[in-house]
């Protein structure tokens, strides 16, 4: 800091210094001691323009003034020095970290699209395994012995399976880079639907069915209707080997802890426990085995994928034997961010189809 008189020998008076200081050092503190200037005071601090970093003192004055405004100016003038460091050091940490995004994101991006074009191009090589292994058993026929066709029918299977992923990844990778067409959804006009669909599929199931009324989302219609069917998708098959399901869809009263409206799928199905509950949500990961219910393990990947791009969060809970709820949250669309790919954080569970 400096005290200033604001007459000086001839050459700079008392204004001139303190604008030559402010050149060298933008941020040094500076007190203007005198009993009277050249220039009207108004027109001081109006040349200076820097009033924060300027005090007036008018002689006569004591020196504890003098000694309590140099501690105290020197205190405020290192505390800006160190408030400027920590400033640009938080702004190299945004650049870092804004770059590492652009890297990161960059990289998915290479990643879905090799993901994409190895599977699409592994269709048509497990399309004809498929084909001819059929030819191979009809031209067979009646000479090929029961080992020959268990070895034919576990190929034809594991033909099927792996087409069956291949379709799933290709889904994903369609849903991350599918624009969102954003407009009104009824979720639960779509869910009874839904739901329908499965009842005409499996008449004879004794199913309770209830659906809340006003479900009603924003959000890309084509994509919710996809996440539906997983999630009821698969309250409808874990709850297959009760004598009476119950399949539940609706809305938490209140809003989640970010003021967002919080839906759930329930069913008393066989459930899962929970300390597997890591498996949930990760690509082709499963917490039942394939004989007991059917499906690749991609479904509940889609869904918080989809959830993930409207800018919410999917988890589950669930006990063995006791059934399962899936729940996710939506913001309102009056909060909705622009459209970007979301990825689902802890408190993520899954049990997949």
């Amino acid at each position: 800091m400096a005290f200033v008189d604001m007459r000086m020998p001839p050459g700079w008076d008392g204004v001139e210094t303190i604008e030559r200081l402010w050149r060298i050092d933008p941020l040094v503190q500076i007190v203007i001691c005198t009993a009277y200037s050249d220039y009207p005071w108004g027109e001081v601090l109006t040349r200076l323009d820097v009033q924060d970093r300027l005090l007036i003192v008018k002689k006569p004055f004591d020196m504890i003034e003098v000694s309590q405004l140099a501690r105290t100016l020197t205190a405020k003038w290192e505390l800006a020095r160190q408030a400027a460091l920590q400033m640009n050091s938080l702004e190299e940490a945004v650049r870092d970290l804004t770059a590492a995004e652009a890297a990161l994101r960059q990289s998915n991006k290479e990643l879905e699209a090799f993901a994409y074009a190895v599977s699409h191009d592994l269709r048509t090589p497990l399309s004809i395994m498929n084909a001819f292994s059929n030819l191979l058993a009809r031209e067979l026929g009646s000479q090929a012995s029961e080992k020959m066709l268990h070895y034919l029918s576990r190929i034809q299977a594991s033909a099927v399976v792996g087409a069956q992923l291949i379709e799933h990844l290709l889904s994903l990778a369609q849903i991350s880079r599918a624009e969102l067409r954003m407009e009104p959804v009824d979720l639960s006009v779509m869910s009874r639907q839904l739901l329908g669909e499965y009842r005409n599929v499996v008449p004879q199931r004794e199913v309770s069915i209830t659906v809340q009324d006003g479900l009603r989302v924003h959000g890309d219609k084509r994509l919710f209707r996809i996440a539906m069917q997983h999630l009821l998708g698969n309250a409808w098959k874990f709850s297959s080997l009760r004598t009476h399901a119950e399949i539940e869809v609706g809305k938490l009263d209140g809003a989640g802890a970010g003021g967002e409206a919080v839906f759930f799928v329930r069913d008393n199905g066989c459930g899962f426990d929970m300390a597997y509950a890591d498996k949930l949500f990760h690509t082709f990961q499963r917490l039942h085995a394939v004989h007991e219910f059917p499906g690749t393990g991609a479904g509940l990947v889609t869904v918080s994928r989809i959830i993930g791009r409207h800018g919410g969060r999917v988890w589950a809970d669930s006990k063995p034997g006791e059934g399962a709820t899936f729940y996710f949250t939506l913001p309102s669309a009056a909060r909705q961010r622009p459209p970007r790919e979301s990825h689902i954080k802890p408190q993520e569970h899954r049990r997949e189809p």
